[in-house]
């Protein structure tokens, strides 16, 4: 069954890359859960959605803002009903040009076949430099003498 599943979702993977939302979706549950631990003030499409209509509205407004040039699984473990990815993403930022890359970290879990619960990990303070197109200044104003 793991072989099984590690190729169902190479292949979910590459149809997300390719913009096959909706075979992506027929993998779905209807009662799903994705959650993205990313700041929303920057990804106001990524937070936590239920449902795979609201699934469905998120990858469709990922999908606008992003071209993906590459979305491949670099490391994957399946277990029983469970799976965990990191996955390499080279994508380019439509209203800007810019390319971003970076790594995430998914785990699924799957019941009577369908995804039921998709949680996202990114460097997401790397990706928020990258979509903004500069470094944030993380140095600490200073109060009075250091001694």
């Amino acid at each position: 069954m793991s072989e099984e599943m590690r190729a169902r979702l190479y292949d979910l993977y590459t149809a997300y890359r390719t913009g096959r939302i909706d075979f992506v979706l027929s993998s779905y549950d209807n009662d799903a859960e994705l959650i993205s631990y990313a700041p929303i003030e920057v990804f106001p499409y990524l937070g936590r959605q239920h449902g795979k209509a609201a699934i469905a509205e998120t990858m469709k407004k990922v999908h606008a803002e992003f071209e993906f040039l590459a979305y491949q699984p670099i490391f994957m473990v399946v277990e029983d009903d469970n799976a965990g990815t990191i996955v390499m993403a080279r994508l380019r930022q439509r209203s800007t040009d810019r390319i971003i890359q970076l790594l995430m970290a998914h785990f699924i879990r799957f019941r009577d076949g369908r995804i039921i619960e998709l949680r996202e990990f990114m460097d997401s303070f790397d990706a928020v430099q990258q979509v903004l197109g500069h470094e944030i200044d993380t140095a600490m104003p200073r109060r009075g003498p250091v001694r």
